[in-house]
């Protein structure tokens, strides 16, 4: 019979030993394979190379989930910190917000106790400080100054006396605004023995320039807590802080003339703060960022570590405005009472007063010493006023006039005194009687 006339065997049939089997079925359709099948099979080598791509894009699949946990697990972390930042539970140091000076001066800023004041009244103060180069025969001296007033086209910059004063004569002035430019300024007039000058200059645009809020001395306390804002222009060129924090110490100190002065000063406010050289003439300024006062620096034997003498801003603005009119200061009122401080306490009440100034030095020969006012007196009241504070005493004065007649209340051993002074013209120095 021939191969293909062969019929299909049953299931019963018994096969036959000495006839040939059926042939193998293919490697893939049986359970097992012989050694040299193997070897050789693509199938087998394909489904090696399928094995290793499934394990190779299985380790990226884990590298990417490992991954994804490391960058969910740091967002976490920064959300979870936000939430602690913002619910208080945690703190941060608050940076200081400024003027926005370019990214090419170094801004150093104070770290101190009154980061928080500070982010509120830098920025409202910041834009109307300007820096001041005065070069002249000594040599050039760098400091701060604030724009308090425009007219027309011209900018007027209150700053510090005695810039002048270290650079010589025939100075001649650059100053820088907040926003970078520079341009030439001309000395209006100075007034030493209130440790100030006026300078004018002229921005355009104009309107581009902020005058400062100014406060007022009568508002000023012993204890007040205070800020001391500088040019970051100046600051940065020699690697300073042009900003510093403090507290009033002191409402009213006389300082003897120094270094071959002609002038001493009078009614100084004395800040404990200490200040960086170039951001004398910049402003002092109260927590509710109105500025209240001109820094200066002092030398010699009434120099002291970490102190800052300061020109009441009453005192300083009665000088700019004259100096604006007519290129020099006004007669200064002349009182007599060299070193004060306020008084507060339990007792005052039954005065009828929440404060009082203490008189600590009355000078020789002066209007109040005539009328019988003697260290250690109180005074209770000017011109009919009730006189809680030396600040009061000082803004009072700077509106007062040469020849003016006062009315003056005051303890004296605790008993009551009163005199209609006549107000004085101030010298150039007094001495304590």
């Amino acid at each position: 019979m021939e191969p293909e006339e062969e019929q299909s065997r049953g299931s019963g049939d018994e096969p036959d030993d000495d006839q040939p089997g059926p042939p193998w079925l293919p490697p893939d359709d049986r359970l097992w394979r012989h050694p040299s099948e193997v070897r050789v099979n693509p199938a087998t080598t394909r489904q090696v190379e399928t094995v290793a791509s499934v394990g190779a894009w299985a380790r990226r699949v884990e590298l990417r989930i490992w991954s994804l946990g490391v960058v969910a697990g740091v967002v976490g972390a920064l959300i979870c910190t936000a939430v602690l930042v913002a619910t208080g539970v945690v703190s941060t140091p608050q940076a200081v917000v400024t003027s926005a000076p370019p990214s090419t001066v170094p801004v150093h800023l104070s770290t101190s106790r009154s980061q928080p004041g500070a982010t509120a009244v830098v920025p409202q103060v910041a834009p109307s400080v300007v820096g001041l180069s005065v070069n002249g025969a000594q040599g050039v001296v760098s400091g701060s100054g604030i724009i308090v007033s425009t007219s027309g086209q011209y900018c007027y910059v209150l700053t510090d006396s005695a810039l002048f004063q270290e650079a010589g004569p025939n100075s001649q002035v650059q100053v820088v605004s907040s926003s970078g430019q520079t341009k030439a300024g001309y000395l209006v007039g100075a007034d030493p023995s209130a440790g100030i000058a006026v300078v004018r200059v002229v921005f355009l645009p104009l309107n581009s320039q902020s005058t400062v809020d100014l406060g007022s001395d009568a508002n000023v306390q012993t204890g007040e807590e205070v800020f001391s804002v500088g040019s970051p222009f100046m600051a940065g060129s020699s690697n300073g802080s042009y900003f510093a924090d403090g507290y009033i110490i002191d409402t009213s100190s006389y300082l003897q003339p120094v270094n071959g002065a002609s002038n001493a000063m009078f009614s100084m406010l004395v800040a404990d703060i200490s200040v960086d050289p170039t951001a004398y003439g910049g402003a002092l300024v109260d927590g509710l960022g109105d500025v209240i006062g001109i820094t200066n620096p002092v030398t010699g034997p009434l120099a002291r570590t970490g102190l800052t003498y300061v020109t009441p801003i009453d005192t300083a603005m009665t000088d700019v405005s004259a100096m604006i009119k007519d290129g020099k200061p006004a007669p200064h009122p002349w009182f007599g009472v060299l070193q004060a401080n306020d008084v507060s306490g339990a007792g005052l009440p039954r005065l009828g007063t929440s404060g009082v100034v203490q008189v600590d030095t009355v000078a020789s020969g002066s209007p109040a010493a005539k009328a019988g006012i003697a260290d250690s007196d109180i005074i209770t009241s000017v011109g009919g006023k009730s006189t809680s504070s030396v600040g009061q005493l000082i803004s009072w004065l700077a509106d007062a006039k040469p020849g003016q007649v006062v009315s003056v209340d005051w303890l004296h051993n605790d008993k009551s005194r009163q005199a209609d002074i006549t107000l004085g013209t101030q010298p150039a120095s007094a001495s304590p009687s």
